[in-house]
């Protein structure tokens, strides 16, 4: 996927390390690509946060709350300071007509973080049973 071909409703926006790119429940109507920088993901746990992923220059971030309307599942937060390009809903749509490319690459970013959130899911699962049967909890 070309970054260059694509059409961004806003481009070159900077964040600040530590700034908050956009917070877990809240509307999202955009998505980003990262030009420079780094930003991190992450979900709250209980009084805490845990990282999800770490993502660099060529990245995109953002796509869930555009695709399905519902809110963010998670925060962005700026590791660096980063320079982004963002894109909403119907630049989003448009790009996808026009660059096919854009389309699979989406597509196979998507497979990829559900194949992930899958291995990780089995992990936890595996842990849980371990501590069941170490403390003998069944129910």
């Amino acid at each position: 996927m070309d970054i260059k071909k694509l059409v961004f409703t806003e481009k070159k926006v900077r964040f600040k390390q530590d700034e908050t790119i956009f917070e877990e429940d809240a509307e999202g109507n955009k998505m980003y690509f990262i030009e420079s920088g780094r930003v991190k993901i992450v979900k709250k746990v209980g009084d805490g946060e845990a990282t999800l992923v770490n993502l660099d220059v060529g990245a995109f971030f953002g796509e869930m709350s555009i695709i399905t309307g519902n809110k963010r599942v998670a925060s962005a937060i700026a590791l660096t300071d980063c320079k982004l390009h963002i894109m909403d809903k119907e630049t989003f749509e448009s790009n996808l007509v026009c660059d096919k490319a854009f389309l699979w690459k989406i597509l196979e970013t998507l497979a990829s973080r559900i194949e992930e959130a899958d291995r990780q899911l089995k992990q936890n699962l595996q842990r849980i049973s371990r501590l069941s049967e170490t403390f003998n909890i069944t129910g």
